[in-house]
Order: C-alpha cells, then sequence, then structure tokens
C-alpha cells in the first residue's frame, strides 16, 4: 500500500488552458501539494509517490498543482506523470545519475492510440541536467514524450544532453515549448540530435517504452520565444512516415546561437508557420522538405500506403539567419525548401510524387558567410519566393560547397520570385561563379522586382531546358552577363534594368532564347 499524501485543497475554479496551453475547457478544482523530500532516501522515489496518487484519481474535475522545494536532486531513474498535473519547479536543478530517461508519460506497459494518453501536464520552471558532459553512458534523450496532448513547459531549461536529444515527442497533440533553454550538447556532431525532437510514433527504434504503434504524428506543437545554444542541431523532425503530416506546427520568436547543424528543420510539415526566429553562428538555417535526402529516415506506413498530400500551406517568414562555418557536412543554405520524385522505392521509402508545393518565403534577412546557397529550392512547386534580403560575405578560406548563389532553383516549376534584395559582398575562389538567381534542370519561374547586385558571374542564369519570365529587375555590377540564357531555355525579359555587366547585358547560346 503507497502511503497515503496529505493535501491542502483550495477549492478555485480555472480555465485549465490558462495554465496549459491556451484553449478554454471546462474549469477544474485546484488541489494543491508540496513535496515531502524527506520522505525518502530518493528524490526520485518521493516525487513519485506524488505523481503515483494522482495517477489513482480517474476523474478529469481535478487540476493537482505540486510543488517541489528548491534544490539540486539526483534522479536516479524515470519519473512517470500521469494526466492533471501541474508542477512547480522554481529554483529546482534535476541531475541525472543513471543511463535512462528522465521524465516519461505514465508507465510504459500503458496502452494507447493515437492522442489518447496522458493529458493536461505542465512543468513550469526548473531544470532538466542531463549530466552528459561528465558520463558518456547518458545517451538517451532527457525527456521522451507519447501518445499524449495539453502538454506545457514553461521557462524550463534542459540542458548536457549526449549523443540524443534533450527533448524527443511522438504522437502528441497541443503541446507548447514557452521561454524555454534547451543548451550544451556533447559526443558525436554527425548524428541526428536535435534538442527538440518531433516524430511519429512508427517503430521502437527511438520510442521503445511505447509498446503501440500507429504512425500517428505530432499536431499544435508550439515553440516560441525558446533558446537555443550550442547544441548540434535546433528544433524540428529528421525523420518521417511517408503520407503521415505534423499539422499546425508553429516555431516562433526563438533564439539559436552557436548550432554546429541546422537551427530548425521541418519534415512532413502542414499549415506550419516558421517565424520571427533570429538565427546566429549556425552551419545551416531552416531546412523545410516533404522527403528525406538520400533516403533514410523516410518509412512506408504500417499500413503498407501512404495518402501523398504536397500541399504544405505553410510560410518561413520574417526570419533573420546567419550562416558561419561550422564545417558542415553538406552544402550550407539560408533556407532550404525540397521536394522529390521517387519512381520506385528506394531504401524503406516508397515510390511517389513527393514534390513540395505552396510554401512561402517572405520577409527573412539571410547573411551566408559559408558557401552555400540563401534560398535553396530543389523539388518545390507552386510557392514564393518574396521581399527577401540575402546578403553573399563570404571568404575564400570557408569549408562550404556550392557556388554562392543567392537564389537557386533545381527542378522547380511555377515558383514566384519577387522583390528580393540579393548581394554578393566578395568575389574570390569561392564565389567566382556565384550568380544572383539560378534556374535550372527543368525549372520555371516568374522572377520580376528583384535588385541584384555585384554578382561574380551573372545576375540571373537561366540553364538546362528551363523557362522564366523575367521582369522589372534591377541588375548592377555583374562580372559576366546581366542575363544569360542558355541550353535550350526559354526566357520572355521585359522591363529590366542592367548596368556595369562584364561582358553585356543578356547573351544566350546553344539554343537559348529571349523573347522581348
Amino acid at each position: 500500500m503507497r502511503k497515503r499524501i496529505n493535501m491542502f485543497v483550495v477549492l478555485a475554479m480555472i480555465l485549465v488552458v490558462g495554465l496549459l496551453c491556451g484553449t478554454t475547457v471546462q474549469a477544474k478544482t485546484i488541489k494543491k501539494i508540496t513535496v515531502d523530500m524527506k520522505a525518502d532516501p530518493s528524490p526520485r522515489k518521493a516525487i513519485q509517490a506524488v505523481f503515483d496518487e494522482i495517477g489513482e484519481d480517474k476523474g478529469n474535475d481535478v487540476l493537482y498543482e505540486v510543488t517541489i522545494p528548491a534544490g539540486t536532486y539526483k534522479i536516479d531513474g524515470v519519473l512517470r506523470v500521469f494526466s492533471n498535473t501541474y508542477v512547480k519547479m522554481n529554483g529546482v536543478t534535476f541531475v541525472r545519475c543513471e543511463a535512462k530517461s528522465m521524465l516519461h508519460l505514465g508507465e510504459d506497459t500503458d496502452k494507447f492510440y493515437g492522442y489518447n494518453g496522458y493529458h493536461d501536464i505542465t512543468f513550469e520552471g526548473g531544470t532538466w541536467d542531463g549530466n552528459g558532459k561528465s558520463n558518456s553512458k547518458y545517451d538517451v534523450s532527457l525527456i521522451r514524450l507519447g501518445h499524449g496532448k495539453n502538454i506545457a513547459f514553461k521557462n524550463v531549461t534542459f540542458k548536457n544532453a549526449r549523443d540524443s536529444h534533450h527533448v524527443e515527442m511522438a504522437a502528441c497533440q497541443n503541446v507548447s515549448f514557452e521561454k524555454c533553454t534547451f543548451n550544451g550538447y556533447y559526443g558525436k556532431k554527425t548524428s541526428n540530435n536535435e534538442a527538440l525532437q518531433v516524430d511519429v510514433m512508427h517503430n521502437a527504434t527511438h520510442f521503445p517504452m511505447y509498446a503501440y504503434f500507429d504512425d500517428t504524428p505530432s499536431s499544435d506543437i508550439f515553440v516560441k520565444n525558446c533558446t537555443f545554444t550550442n547544441l548540434q542541431r535546433g528544433v524540428g523532425t529528421h525523420s518521417a512516415v511517408a503520407g503521415s503530416y505534423h499539422e499546425n506546427m508553429v516555431i516562433e520568436g526563438n533564439t539559436f546561437k552557436n548550432i554546429d547543424g541546422y537551427a530548425i528543420i521541418c519534415t512532413n510539415y502542414r499549415n506550419a508557420k516558421i517565424a520571427n526566429n533570429v538565427i546566429t553562428d549556425a552551419g545551416a538555417g531552416i531546412l523545410f522538405r516533404n522527403m528525406v535526402q538520400g533516403h533514410n529516415n523516410f518509412y512506408t506506413p504500417l499500413s503498407g500506403k501512404a495518402k501523398i498530400n504536397n500541399n504544405s500551406n505553410s510560410e518561413i517568414s520574417g526570419n533573420k539567419i546567419t550562416v558561419t562555418d561550422k564545417k558542415y557536412k553538406t552544402t550550407a543554405y539560408g533556407i532550404s525548401l525540397y521536394g522529390e520524385k521517387l519512381s520506385k522505392k528506394y531504401k524503406d521509402a516508397p515510390k511517389g510524387d513527393y514534390t513540395l508545393k505552396q510554401v512561402t518565403v517572405t520577409n527573412n534577412t539571410i547573411t551566408m558567410k559559408n558557401s552555400g546557397y540563401g534560398i535553396w529550392l530543389q523539388g518545390t512547386m507552386d510557392s514564393t519566393v518574396y521581399k527577401n534580403k540575402v546578403t553573399m560575405d563570404i571568404k575564400s578560406s570557408v569549408s562550404g560547397k556550392g557556388n554562392a548563389d543567392c537564389i537557386r532553383l533545381v527542378k522547380s516549376k511555377n515558383n514566384t520570385i519577387d522583390t528580393n534584395t540579393l548581394t554578393q559582398k566578395k568575389k574570390n575562389k569561392k564565389t567566382e561563379k556565384a550568380c544572383g538567381i539560378v534556374v535550372t534542370t527543368s525549372s520555371s519561374a516568374v522572377i520580376k522586382n528583384n535588385k541584384i547586385n555585384n554578382s561574380p558571374k551573372d545576375g540571373i542564369f537561366v540553364v538546362s531546358k528551363s523557362q522564366a519570365t523575367i521582369t522589372n529587375n534591377v541588375i548592377k555590377k555583374t562580372g559576366r552577363y546581366g542575363l544569360n540564357v542558355c541550353e535550350k531555355s526559354k526566357v520572355t525579359a521585359k522591363k529590366n534594368k542592367m548596368s556595369k555587366c562584364g561582358k553585356r547585358k543578356t547573351n544566350t547560346y546553344a539554343g537559348g532564347k529571349i523573347k522581348k
């Protein structure tokens, strides 16, 4: 028999979203509990006794407000939290001292599908220290969440992960991280370890404690005003199940600094808003995609058949991005959009059209200090790149790959490139082939109202059987041509202003055509 917990009951009516994630639901009675940390020699067991008592209450008419006294406590296993729990941890630090995660939703033997697991859970304040700096065996995520909903973390610090995520979740709905801090990663820099990972409940590789796999994605995830520093990667999703989409994803107002890889990665996101984030000193900025490059970590559904939805209906806006030379293993970018058609199955990825559609990239400020591309569209259709400012400030000594084009389109059709300001600051061995805008490999675009300055090669380069309508652009100081059209490409060009172009304003060869 568990020891009964003395509770100070305060009858108060609250709006649960006020404490959790912001949606009005029925009011609850609050029961306040302060954990007696001397009740058990193990801090974890003292806290778990309270959580277990809450777990025995199967009703939804009470919210348990649990206060953990300030202090530093060694956590020697997994804490398991249950529904209707609000945990206050101001001044509290949990330090991991076993090679296990520090927090799960409920028991590993619980049987849930979809979002029907534990719910209405908030953690406020406190620090979760994964202790990865001092112990190489602590290589599992600090916190794992599965099959849950209405979960919030407010003003919480997660730090010192090793070869793992700080927090990972799958099949979760309505989860918010507000004013949280993610800091400190130790271990391999080549593995896939976002500090905050959002996943699909597909197999036991990442969620062995949640026994029921049903390809449920996560939805309504809000990451706002958080800080990510000294990490391998920031926030997002690096693996996916074909046809399983994360809906209503918001990553807004966050700060990223000293990130070895990309700051934000969005794989199979729908109705997403990636806005007003500040990214400095990162290996790459924002990757938004429908397919995983190389076809790794992209899985066939458990049902065997994917219902593919190409239309993302998403926005990447108002972000300030500075990409530095972190010796990123692939080509660096400020913002990259990626889709792909698979004519046959590759690895675990099933055959299908995973072209990315309907993404708006607008009002972003990008500074590239490593060679790569400012804004890079691959396998992208029906999308708009509008009113962005891209500056390529690249030294000859950097390690990056790519031509250092401001905007580059590859196998991307029916896109609009409008009212962007594109500037190259340096000409050297890394930038000598750089253009303002490149349209290549059977792509098509409307290119209008852009200002293109100081391109070492061409202002606009249309390559490889591509098409473009080019109007009202201002192109100044190119090393070769203002507008270059080649390899059976077709261009309509009107009302463009070109000056100080190295060889001449326009050029066509190998069957290229410019219609005025």
